[in-house]
């Protein structure tokens, strides 16, 4: 049986972004973006300690809502909340953070606050995913792209479009392809301390439905997954 302890839940959230302002506070169907990912995280159920990391008062403030069922407000330093720190600078700062409290955690599951639409059950689904494997390659949440990759390319200086397949292939016909949607990450402490970052070798990949997909990075973001919520 897994010990509270072991699994740390880290959701990381900096007051700043540059293309949209405040956006992890910015009210998404009734309640801030952020509320999104920390209720799905207590929605799994897990055995597992839940942290909000954050450089930034008004978030932590929102996190310490949540206080009463188990919640975990940190104020990261300043240093890790600029634009060249890196995430796996404030999870490596979340770990210590719990080290020092003594709960030293073995399994690290990231949830980015900008994937409001992603269940408890997907979260479960990848957690499954990496323990019934071993714990032992990372796992990713993934969903299938729109267009095959091979209708992608680049725009020259002359403003011609390159790379692409022109063959005149059906969609349907190319392999089917999966990007990373930024949703779920599963990973071992051991990795992230002895790589730096949260990647094994070989991945694993837990696929979610595309409309559960959205990741907000733009307001036109914001107000899709808006009218998708407010849909249901």
């Amino acid at each position: 049986m897994t010990e509270l302890g072991e699994r740390l839940i880290v959701i990381p959230a900096r007051g700043g972004s540059k293309r949209l302002p405040r956006k992890n506070v910015l009210p998404l169907a009734g309640k801030p973006l952020i509320c999104w990912t920390i209720e799905a995280a207590l929605a799994t159920g897990l055995a597992a300690r839940i942290m909000v990391t954050s450089d930034d008062d008004e978030i932590l403030s929102i996190a310490r809502r949540y206080a009463h069922k188990g919640i975990i407000s940190h104020k990261r330093p300043e240093e890790l909340a600029t634009d060249h720190a890196s995430t796996a600078d404030a999870l490596q700062d979340a770990l210590d953070a719990e080290q020092q409290a003594g709960h030293p955690a073995k399994t690290l599951i990231l949830l980015q606050p900008t994937s409001p639409l992603r269940t408890a059950e997907d979260i479960l689904a990848a957690v499954r995913e990496y323990e019934e494997n071993g714990s032992s390659d990372t796992v990713v949440s993934v969903s299938q792209v729109d267009h095959p990759t091979a209708w992608v390319g680049t725009i020259a200086e002359n403003g011609q479009l390159q790379g692409l397949d022109l063959s005149g292939m059906r969609s349907q016909d190319y392999q089917t392809e999966y990007h990373l949607n930024g949703a779920v990450y599963v990973a071992s402490v051991r990795t992230l301390r002895q790589r730096g970052n949260l990647f094994t070798d070989d991945l694993r990949a837990s696929v979610m439905p595309r409309e559960r997909s959205m990741d907000i990075d733009e307001a036109v973001d914001f107000r899709i997954c808006e009218s998708l919520l407010c849909r249901d």
